[in-house]
């Protein structure tokens, strides 16, 4: 991502020698720096962006004087194209690393999950960017400079987040046009917040008798200087524009006194004073190269024809021409926002069929340099859509493997859509935002067009073709295809068509190339995430493999993270409950080390493992885990992270027997259902703890309507075996245990044989405990006491070695007396002496241990 950042944006802009110097405005600054925000806000041209540069040299300055340790300064000059929050976001952590003493790999997780094919929500990113703050010993100082130029809602919610949590040790800065959309009223009643207007940056008399006579070098007389300070309200550039044209004039004093009106009478006569003034050939100079942000000398060659270029730049600058250098070396340069908007609408009003070919000159120039963003924002500001679009898709892997989706999304939005459908590359890309907001039908009429495209350039080919240019056509052909076929995956799982899930991942799988490793790994999650969904956790786990050595490959911090987290998810079903808490240390530990601990995914991690230490019976530790998740998770973009943890963390208090937690935590599902659109699973899995709940409190009616709401009631006949999904499975086994509670076992037993083919044909370890369990009580209850006792030794086998203990525990008193009857006939004596030691003792009490001698030390703890 960094290979494509201007690294001018990061320079502090250097302070002439003859600036006219500004203690009292300094000093209000240097007081603000126990505040969390310091804003500038005026119009243009009033000097905000060199005010702020003379005082972060005031304080380089003092350090060195007095040896203390610098203040780190960090700064970035904005313009519109860090309208997308990915590249704000990389330009913000880029600029931080210019700060001397920040190790080389700051912000080296934050960047991870910003260049994912499908990166966190930003909140996440921040997260873990302010935590590494945190660490830095020294004060620093980020000066975001231009920030009126920033319209979008998600960047002003990012910069909200990160002040509310801002580190101790970091002051913010903000110089701007107008007051940007932050929370400046909450700050201010807080006192966090440093205010500087345009009355308090407009220059005193003496400042701008400073500014005539000794940086102009005028010589104006002390009335004419009140006259001019008072027609322009000391307004810094409108005194600028008024020396220049008053520059090697004999009669200054009437010229002053025509001075008069607003601000913007006054620069429009002023410029008008100041353009003339200068020759031919350097306005000519001026109005060609207004088009552009950035200037140097060969691309200003470029625009103009012209091999004057550098020598101009610097001719405006000794000039004092509103020119601004942007390093020190004096290679790149802007002009004043306020004159570079007076250049551009006199060229709009004298050359306007100039401007298209001028922005073609300055996007060839771009490319050929290597700005690729610049060249396709130059094309498209040309309406050179055809160039554009071809920029666009030469570089739309790179953009979008960078996390630039916003800014890819706004460029596509910007061509013809006939443009679009001519290009098969550019339509994926078109079809993936299409769907991801929820447009299924358009983004379907997009990859329909980029299908016919690979199919009309196949067409195309003939016999004198040669054999390597057909080859290439073909590969490209099957790389769009298989990228189709995830996106067609990915809006099956919207609609929850499973076997359309898995039918387009394996296409996708099949047509992608092997180097294409980010759509692989993607197509392969989609497809492991489909046979989870199905219920068959050995094709998952496989599934879920393969896609963690394509995200590795692809060298995906945040993709290799979320694949081991559902990998977990697969060990947890398939009653790998040691394999799933190793999963969960190692990846904490490994979000750890690239600044990421306080994620989503962290948190999702931290829920999952809390669940697995309430199945081992360590409540404690469970608990402490999974509401740490739980708020980690909380208030993010990701429902199925807040649905899963809420979901863990409701049996772990399930399991503690708190019902009123266990209703806190549907309350707090409803509501999440309520504003947001919750995968249907989510609302299932919701009424479902619902329903579990009713039945623990003996509310059978309430829970017999849930069966009949959820069209289970089948006579204990339940759907075809391989229609019993990973949810569908949970809620027949709520189901059979309404059943029981009816006392309609007959139809229980059939239910539970139908459900534990289907665990176990899925590979479904916990769940067939479960079952053989419930099938035990429900033999026991008829009178089988012997098959009982054989069914529940093979739920003993099969939950022993990873150490199973709630799942016998929750099912309370019936499960007790029959596990006194196993341990009374030896069966797994060991294990069911340590299960019944986790029960208890007012439900042990309710059971008959007559029957066998077990000591009171073994059944419960002191």
């Amino acid at each position: 991502m960094t290979e494509s950042l201007l690294t001018t944006k990061l320079f502090i802009p250097s302070t002439r020698p003859e600036l006219v110097s500004r203690p009292r405005l300094v000093e209000r600054l240097n007081g603000g720096l126990h505040h969390k925000l310091t804003l500038i806000s005026a119009p243009a041209g009033f000097g905000k962006t060199t005010l702020v540069s003379e005082w972060v040299e005031n304080l380089r300055l003092d350090a060195k004087k007095e040896n203390q340790i610098e203040n780190r300064i960090a700064w970035l000059s904005l313009d519109e194209s860090e309208n997308d929050p990915a590249r704000f976001l990389t330009y913000f952590i880029a600029a931080l690393n210019q700060v001397e003493g920040i190790d080389a790999t700051f912000g080296k997780g934050a960047l991870s999950m910003l260049q994912s094919p499908q990166p966190p929500p930003t909140e996440t990113i921040l997260t873990s960017l302010i935590n590494e703050i945190a660490t830095i010993p020294d004060r620093i100082i980020l000066v975001l400079d231009d920030y009126h130029l920033i319209d979008a809602q998600p960047i002003h919610d990012a910069l909200t987040f990160h002040l509310e949590h801002l580190p101790q040790q970091m002051h913010l800065v903000i110089a701007t046009r107008e007051d940007p959309h932050l929370p400046l009223a909450r700050l201010r009643a807080k006192d966090q917040l440093t205010e500087l207007r345009a009355t308090d940056l407009r220059f005193t008399p003496s400042e701008a008798a400073e500014f005539l006579n000794q940086v102009m070098d005028l010589n104006l007389s002390a009335d004419d200087i009140t006259a001019l300070e008072s027609r322009t309200e000391g307004w810094i550039a409108g005194l600028q524009l008024a020396a220049i044209s008053l520059q090697g004039r004999e009669d200054v004093t009437s010229l002053v006194r025509s001075f008069a009106g607003s601000h913007q009478y006054v620069l429009d006569y002023l410029i008008e004073e100041v353009l003339n003034l200068q020759s031919e050939s350097t306005l000519s100079f001026l109005l060609q190269t207004s088009i552009l942000d950035r200037l140097t000398g060969s691309l200003c060659d470029a625009l103009t024809g012209q091999h004057n270029g550098q020598a101009t730049l610097e001719m405006l600058e000794h000039a004092n021409l509103f020119i601004v250098p942007l390093d020190d070396e004096r290679r790149w340069y802007r002009y004043h926002h306020l004159f570079s908007d007076l250049l551009r609408r006199r060229l709009h009003q004298t050359q306007l069929e100039q401007v298209p070919v001028l922005h073609h000159r300055a996007s060839e120039w771009y490319e050929q340099n290597g700005f690729i963003d610049e060249a396709i924002v130059h094309a498209l500001q040309g309406e050179d859509f055809e160039r554009a679009a071809r920029l666009i898709e030469e570089h739309a892997d790179a953009l979008w493997g960078r996390g630039e989706h916003a800014k890819l999304r706004r460029w596509l939005e910007k061509l013809p859509i006939e443009l679009v459908f001519s290009k098969p590359h550019i339509c994926i890309f078109h079809a993936w935002y299409l769907y991801t907001i929820g447009q299924l039908d358009a983004a379907e009429r997009s990859l329909q067009a980029a299908e016919q495209g690979c199919d009309s350039s196949t067409d195309r080919a003939t016999e004198t073709e040669q054999q390597e240019q057909v080859s290439i056509t073909n590969s490209d052909s099957m790389k769009l295809r298989g990228r189709a076929a995830v996106i067609r995956a990915f809006m099956g799982a919207y609609r929850g068509d499973v076997p359309g899930i898995i039918q387009h991942a394996r296409q996708a799988l099949e047509y992608l190339p092997e180097q294409d490793l980010t759509w692989r790994s993607i197509a392969t999650n989609a497809l492991a995430d489909a046979h989870a969904y199905k219920g068959d956790m050995t094709a998952a786990y496989e599934a879920r493999f393969e896609a963690l050595k394509a995200c590795k490959a692809a060298g995906d911090i945040y993709l290799i993270i979320i694949t081991n987290l559902k990998l977990a998810i697969t060990l947890r079903s398939q009653g790998k409950l040691q394999q799933t808490i190793e999963i969960c240390q190692q990846q904490i530990q490994f979000a750890s080390e690239f600044g990421l601990s306080q994620t989503r995914a962290v948190g999702w991690m931290l829920a999952i493992w809390g669940e697995v230490l309430a199945e081992l019976n360590d409540l404690d530790g469970a608990i402490d885990k999974a509401k740490k998740g739980v708020e980690l998770t909380e208030g993010g973009g990701d429902l199925a992270m807040i649905g899963w943890s809420y979901m863990s963390l409701m049996r772990i208090i399930f399991s503690r027997g708190d019902m009123v937690g266990a209703e806190e935590i549907i309350q707090k599902m409803e509501n999440v259902a309520r504003e947001s659109k919750v995968p249907p699973w989510f609302t299932n899995l919701m009424a479902a703890w619902q329903t579990q709940m009713w039945l623990v409190q003996d509310k059978l009616e309430a829970a017999s309507s849930w069966v009949q709401e959820r069209g289970l009631d089948t006579g204990g006949e339940p759907k075809l075996l391989h229609e019993i999904d990973y949810f569908l499975l949970f809620d027949y086994i709520l189901y059979a245990r309404i059943l029981i509670a009816q006392g309609r076992l007959d139809e229980t037993t059939t239910l539970l044989q139908r459900l534990l083919e289907a665990a176990e044909a899925g590979g479904r370890t916990s769940r067939m405990i479960e079952i053989m369990m419930l099938q035990a009580l429900v033999l026991q209850a008829g009178g089988n006491s012997d098959k009982s006792l054989t069914t529940l030794e093979k739920a003993l086998t099969l939950a022993e070695p990873e150490g199973f203990i709630r799942i016998f525990v929750d099912e309370g008193p019936p499960m007790a007396r029959l596990l006194y009857e196993a341990l009374n006939r030896g069966i797994a004596s060991d294990y069911t002496s340590r299960l019944l030691s986790a029960f208890p003792m007012a439900e042990l009490e309710q059971t008959d241990p007559s029957k066998t001698q077990i000591p009171k030390s073994e059944l419960v703890e002191p």
